[in-house]
Order: C-alpha cells, then structure tokens, then sequence
C-alpha cells in the first residue's frame, strides 16, 4: 500500500486548486445561465413582433374607421343644415310678416326668461 503523506504545503495547494476549479464551474455555470437567459429574451423579442405589429396595424384601422365615421357624420350634418337653411330661407320668402311674427315672439319669450332668472337670483 502506498501512502504517502502530504506536507502541509501540498494540502494548502490542493485546496487552494479545487476552489479554483469549483469557482471556474461556477463562472461556466453563470455563464450558461446567462447566455440561455439571452437566447429566451431572444426567442421572446423575436415571437412578439409579429404580435406587436399586427395590434398597431388593428388600432390604426380602428383610428381610420373613426375618423371615416366622422367624416361621413360631419358631411351628412353639413347636408341637413344646409337642407334646413334653405327650408327656412324659403319659408321666410314665401311668408314674411308671418315670419317677422315668429322671430319678434321667439325674442320676446327669450327676454322674458332672461328678466327671471334675473329676478330670482337677485331674490336669493
């Protein structure tokens, strides 16, 4: 049997050689670690942007649907008002004491709704 003894020396670098090597397979370990934690990262990014893209082309048909609505809702108010405008233009001319009537009564009840509701406020 073959025992040899080692010097207290020997034993120091012995295990000053395997913290080495446990701390080198801990920097390899870490190192593992980190690069597959950036291949994830990766992998993630690159599955995202498909999904990413497609829900910002989604809200910008939805932004250009709304404004086409609105467009459409504007123009089709313009019609009605002008179409108003020209139903009243007409009734003016075709009946203008009738007319002068209607707005001198429609002037006369706005005045009196004015003197009030002054009248109530000052009484508070």
């Amino acid at each position: 049997m073959n025992t040899t003894t080692k010097t207290p020396a020997q034993l120091a670098e012995d295990a000053r050689q395997t913290a080495n090597d446990a701390i080198d397979t801990t920097r390899a370990y870490a190192q593992n670690a980190v690069n597959a934690a950036g291949e994830k990262v990766r992998d993630l990014r690159r599955d995202a942007e498909p999904a990413v893209e497609q829900l910002a082309a989604r809200v910008q048909q939805a932004v250009q649907r709304g404004l086409d609505a609105a467009s459409t809702t504007s123009a089709r108010a313009q019609r009605r008002l002008e179409a108003a405008a020209d139903v009243t233009g007409k009734y003016i001319a075709d009946q203008p004491v009738r007319s002068v009537l209607v707005a001198a009564a429609a002037g006369a009840a706005i005045t009196a709704l004015i003197v009030l509701a002054s009248r109530r406020r000052d009484d508070y």
